[in-house]
Order: structure tokens, then sequence, then C-alpha cells
């Protein structure tokens, strides 16, 4: 069964349950003034004189020890009404008398088919019975019923009607969200969007969907481009490697200097190969990790990432400005950001430089003497394998500083660069949550 469906199925029972539960209403409603009207006669009819005399007459004598109701009732027409009511009397005795309640009491019996409605009236002697037809009551509320059950079918009816058509108004956008989606499975096509907007619950449920597109869309670019860009960087190393290996593989076709020159070759293209593997591997991890961020001290980090870095730098000096500072975050991940804008510095500064590394607030700059990045690069640094025109000759895959942006971005931070003046480049590195 279609949502649609059932939306309409239960929209056609829920108003065809208050149409019932209001006919009842109103019928009982109806009859109980109907009956009420009747009985408003009935005391009336005390008023008529012969009634009168009849109620307040001397007592009859039970007959034969046994209750007994006068043989000759007499019918009364109620003044200013056509309506007639007939008064019988009863024996003192009569076991119902001992039932009334303020000398009068109000009852329905039914007899050889006819309903009648019975006022029970104690007089100073005797007790009277006054009845009152109640066939024209009964008739109006046969109409009424009647009635009433036209009416709740053809609500019921209007109500089915109606339901379809709200239901598939309602309906419409999810009809639509699910086509889309159906779409999207069959097709693989993540460029598909429901193009829906509003406030409601289906349309923000809609505007939700197409940002997770958007995002998935994205995230298979950005794997695809990955690929093909790995793709690209490692097929060079292993050319050579591969033509290497061949080349010391014949016997006799290098001498012994040649030989350990290729092997020296080879080493540092595995080695690059080795390097660019572990930073595709990082890059690939993406904001994924099992370990719970903590807080931890960002300067500490910085403190360790440095006298790192500087072991194997001789030619290039680290001076270091780090004020307490906690941060929330995986502080390895950190400490690799951290590395690689070190690394960078490193890399750019000429030998006999200095480079200043400074924590405050919960952001890392770093400082260093190099060239600078030229206008047209200052926009790229950040992206995968990009490298510029002076980096085409010195080792890296251009990796680093995509590490660094997507360890930012995972820890709700961010990386940017600066040119100063007087030269070099500095970037810093702002994480979220710090004090």
């Amino acid at each position: 069964m279609s949502f649609r469906l059932r939306v309409t199925i239960l929209s056609a029972l829920a108003v065809a349950a208050a149409i019932v539960g209001t006919s009842v209403v109103v019928y009982y409603t109806d009859r109980a003034e109907l009956m009420k009207q009747v009985d408003g006669e009935l005391v009336s009819s005390l008023q008529l004189p012969r009634v009168e005399e009849i109620v307040k007459g001397p007592a009859i004598p039970p007959l034969y020890g046994k209750n007994v109701v006068h043989l000759r009732p007499r019918q009364l027409v109620l003044p200013g009404s056509f309506k007639a009511v007939q008064v019988s009397v009863l024996a003192q005795k009569l076991s119902a008398a001992k039932l009334l309640a303020g000398k009068r009491a109000f009852a329905t019996i039914t007899a050889d088919g006819v309903t009648t409605r019975v006022m029970t009236v104690k007089g100073p002697q005797r007790v009277v019975r006054i009845t009152a037809s109640l066939q024209e009551v009964d008739r109006n509320l046969a109409h009424l019923r009647w009635l009433l059950i036209l009416v709740s079918i053809s609500g019921a009816g209007a109500a089915a009607i109606l339901g379809l058509l709200v239901s598939s108004r309602a309906t419409k956008p999810l009809r639509r969200l699910t086509e889309t989606t159906e779409r999207i499975v069959e097709t693989g096509d993540l460029s598909a969007r429901t193009g829906q907007h509003g406030r409601d619950e289906i349309s923000r449920l809609s505007a939700r969907l197409d940002e997770l597109l958007a995002m998935l869309e994205s995230s298979l670019a950005t794997q695809r481009r990955l690929v093909a860009d790995a793709s690209h960087e490692l097929r060079t190393p292993i050319a050579t490697v591969r033509a290497n290996v061949e080349l010391l593989a014949e016997p006799g076709a290098l001498d012994d200097r040649e030989r350990a020159e290729m092997l020296a070759d080879v080493r540092g293209e595995l080695e690059s190969m080795t390097t660019l593997v572990n930073e595709l591997l990082e890059l690939a991890r993406g904001e994924e990790s099992e370990i719970a961020p903590i807080e931890f001290r960002l300067d500490e980090v910085v403190r360790s990432a440095v006298e790192r870095i500087a072991r194997r730098s001789a030619n290039v000096a680290f001076r270091t400005d780090l004020e307490p500072s906690i941060v929330v975050g995986i502080p390895e991940r950190v400490e690799r950001a951290v590395a690689n804008l070190l690394d960078n510095a490193r890399k750019w500064s000429p030998a006999g430089e200095t480079v200043v590394v400074s924590v405050r607030d919960g952001a890392v700059e770093v400082r260093d003497r190099g060239p600078g990045v030229a206008d047209e690069d200052a926009a790229l640094v950040f992206d995968r394998f990009f490298r510029s025109t002076n980096a085409r000759g010195m080792p890296g895959a251009g990796l680093g500083l995509a590490i660094v942006k997507q360890i930012a971005d995972a820890h709700g931070g961010s990386v940017s660069l600066d040119r100063p003046a007087g030269g070099g480049a500095r970037f810093r590195l702002q994480l979220s949550g710090s004090r």
C-alpha cells in the first residue's frame, strides 16, 4: 500500500469517525431535548382542573389485596395543543409509589409496540399515572437517524475524495524526493538534485539530501582526482626503477662505479615513492579517526615537532616563541601538520637563515626567509600535488600543505598563507577550542 493511499484512508477514517461521533451526540442530545419537552407537557397537565381533581381524589382500596389500575383511564387534551394525555388512578399500595421522589417520577415503557412516557404523581390520597404517547417523538427520531446516517455516509465519501486530493498534493514533494533517490541509485549520477526549498519537514529533508549529494559528489571527484594524480606521480619513478633494475640485471652492462650510482638512484626513487605512498595514505584517511579529541598543550606539541625537525636541519636554525595554549583535538595529527609546515619552511630557507615559530591563542605561525610565494601560486599552495615552477627540481610530491589543510579542516580550524614585508612566507594554523 502506497503512502498516499494510507494517508487517504486514514484521513477518511478520521473524518468519518468525527462525523459519526458528532451524529451520535446530536441524536442523543435531540432525543433528550424531546423527552424533556414531553416531560414538561406531562407536568403542565397537572394544571388541568380535571387532572387536579383526579390527583386529589379519595383513595382507592386494593382489589383482592393486589395493586390495581383504574379500569377507565381518561384522555385529556393539553391546553393550547392537539396532544392528549391519559390519566389513570393507581392503588395506594402500589409498589411503584414507594419509589417516588418529590411526589413525581418519570419512566418510559413499551406496550403492544407503542412507546409511552409515564409520569407518576403521588397525591394526598392516591397515586395517579399520567401517560403520553411517544409515537411522534419516535417518528421524529427515526427521521433524524436516517438523516444522520445519510450525512455520515456522505461525509465519509467527501472525506475520502478530499483526502485523496490533499494527500496527492501533500505527498508530491515526497514523491519527487523518492524519484530523485531512485534515479540516483539506478544511474549513479550524484549530480541530480531534488531542487525543493521551503520550511516544512520534507523540504528541509530534501535540502539536506541535496547537501549530502553535493558532499558525495565532491568527495568522489576528489577521490578520482587523487587516484589520477597519484597514478601520474607514481608512473615516472616506477618507470625509472624498472629501467634501472633491468639494466642492473644485465651481466656486464655496468662497471662497479656505474652499478653503485644506479643502485643509489634506485634507492632514492624508492624512498620518494615510500614518502608519496605514506602521504597518500594520510590524505585517504581524511577526517576519519578512531581517536577521540582531547585537550592538550599546543605549545608542547609544537616544541616536540621543532626539536624533531631541527635534528635533521643542520643548515637552518629555528627560533621559538611558544606561549602556553590549550586546544582540543588529536595531538598526533596536529603535530603532523606542524611538522609539515616546519619541513616546508626548512626546505625553502637558504642556508644560515632562521625559521621563526610562535604559538599564541591556539594558533601556530611559521615564518621563513625563503623566496616567498608568487601571486599566481598563492591560491594553489594547499591543493593536492600542486608544485610551483621553482619546486619542480626539489624532492616531494606536493602533498605536505594539502595534508596540513585537511588536518586543520578536520579540527574545525583553518590554515592560511601570508606574504609579509621583507620576503619569505608566513603560514598560520588556527585551531578551534583554544584557551
